[in-house]
């Protein structure tokens, strides 16, 4: 079972053919040419709005606002046990109130997709005549001005291709930029000498291609998602122990197009799949990963935002490997999101059990207090169940079984080492002397498990048991975590 991976086959209404999605992009593909697949994320938010409606009338619904009956939420003839709602919970908005956020939002995706702005460049006589010198320089690292003048023309030669909408009619041209870049990415300084010229030529060489690449953030969509996946490839030292130290100014560029109002999200999404990539494959500073953290809170916070956006910025966190910020007050990085997500009934319940899964696997420490994380869990568990129960098969629950499954368990043997922040995995371990945990965790794991199976309601009677158990410990609702 992959906890971290849902791929689905999407039927993009703006190109017609079937087209393999990835939302979850904490799985971006590890390598500059595999990027073809994750590039398709963004055709979610270009459907047309009468498929976006369909998919929202069939996806799974938020839990239901503490004003509404107790039938309304339950299959006929099957009525659940109560579930527990906060005292001033509120209101759940109908989905239609956000339909003109997201249907503006893809038409502002449509737009910058149509932008035919070629980016100037030398021609290609120019480009070949430098070609070989600008190669065999990148690889020994040197750094004249005038060389790196060069390299600044064949790197707008190079990527500023992606401008042009024809450049695209070929996949082999992408295939064969990003293969380009790739080499000379990996091979910059190799030859320069010492690792600290080598390091050296290599920031030099990054700043370069950064300052070409974002020059194409208000270009078309394909050139601005070639722009990112150029970005996150760089890096600039391979230290002796073997950390691959990012490039910093990189990291901040893909912060900055989180924080722009002006990108679609369509950009964004592919922006945090970046992020997640910087985090997993290079050693990213206390700090750095700090404001990742925090800016994607803030983008979470943002009303009316799609789902699949949502699940996105969820998997990025996962990647924070620090469970507090390391500057001013020492709150937690990901899990207070995590917890606020989880609280919020007005999001899919399937975003909410995503974020449970976070309480398990992402950063922690020893401060944090897993009792009354147990029972929001618990509370978020009761409220899927009874939705489950008048839908199931629906694709969406698998992964939000498997999500509360391992919101409680490790996912292999490694998973029950003690390595704070990250390990041990599942709160079952993480807090393996607390009876609250272990008692409610088995509850929760009798509604997971149904859930990836997705063929049949889940019995009244785990309903009922799990529901006695939250009313018995209500006290908990209320109780400081950290």
């Amino acid at each position: 079972m992959n906890s971290r991976k849902t791929n689905e086959t999407l039927k993009s209404s703006c190109l017609g053919e079937p087209m393999p999605v990835d939302f979850r992009c904490n799985q971006i593909p590890r390598g500059i040419v595999g990027v073809s697949q994750c590039l398709l994320i963004v055709l979610t938010f270009c459907m047309s709005p009468a498929g976006v409606i369909h998919a929202q009338d069939n996806a799974v619904q938020p839990a239901a606002p503490a004003a509404a009956s107790d039938e309304a939420a339950t299959p006929e003839g099957d009525p659940p046990p109560i579930q527990p709602q906060p005292k001033n919970a509120a209101i759940q908005q109908p989905a239609q109130d956000c339909m003109q956020t997201i249907i503006d939002q893809q038409a502002l995706t449509r737009k910058i997709r149509e932008i035919n702005n070629p980016l100037e460049r030398i021609a290609d006589p120019k480009y070949l005549q430098l070609k070989r010198t600008v190669t065999t320089n990148v690889q020994n690292g040197t750094d004249t001005a005038a060389e790196m003048e060069n390299l600044t023309l064949t790197l707008k030669y190079r990527l500023f291709q992606a401008t042009d909408p024809s450049f695209f009619a070929n996949p082999e041209n992408v295939k064969g930029l990003l293969n380009e870049m790739d080499r000379e990415i990996k091979r910059a300084g190799s030859q320069a000498g010492n690792a600290q010229r080598i390091k050296a030529y290599r920031q030099k060489y990054c700043d370069a291609v950064l300052a070409v690449a974002k020059q194409m953030f208000d270009n078309s969509l394909d050139a601005r998602a070639i722009a990112i996946q150029v970005i996150k490839e760089l890096n600039v030292n391979t230290t002796t122990v073997g950390l691959v130290e990012n490039h910093p100014e990189s990291l901040s560029a893909l912060i900055g197009l989180l924080k722009d109002p002006e990108q679609p999200n369509s950009v964004k999404v592919i922006t945090a799949a970046a992020v997640s990539f910087v985090l997993t494959t290079t050693s990213v500073v206390p700090q750095q990963q700090a404001e990742v953290s925090d800016v994607i809170a803030d983008e979470l916070d943002r009303p009316c935002t799609e789902p699949e956006y949502q699940l996105a910025l969820l998997d990025t966190l996962f990647d924070i490997t620090i469970a507090r910020k390391p500057v001013g007050a020492p709150v937690t990085t990901g899990m207070r999101t995590f917890v606020k997500i989880i609280d919020d009934r007005n999001r899919r319940v399937d975003v909410r059990c995503r974020a449970a899964f976070g309480i398990g696997q992402g950063a922690y420490d020893e401060r944090i207090n897993f009792d009354p994380l147990a029972y929001k869990i618990a509370v978020l568990a009761l409220e899927a169940s009874q939705f489950f129960n008048q839908a199931p098969g629906v694709p969406a629950w698998q992964q939000c079984g498997v999500d509360l499954f391992f919101a409680l368990r490790h996912e292999d043997k490694n998973g029950l080492t003690k390595k704070l922040p990250l390990l041990p995995q599942g709160m079952m371990n993480r807090a393996a002397q607390s009876d609250v945990v272990s008692n409610s965790g088995q509850l929760v794991l009798k509604i997971a498990v149904p859930l990836v199976v997705n063929n049949a309601k889940i019995p009244q009677a785990d309903q009922v048991e799990l529901d006695k158990w939250i009313k018995a410990n209500q006290a908990l609702a209320n109780k400081a975590w950290e």
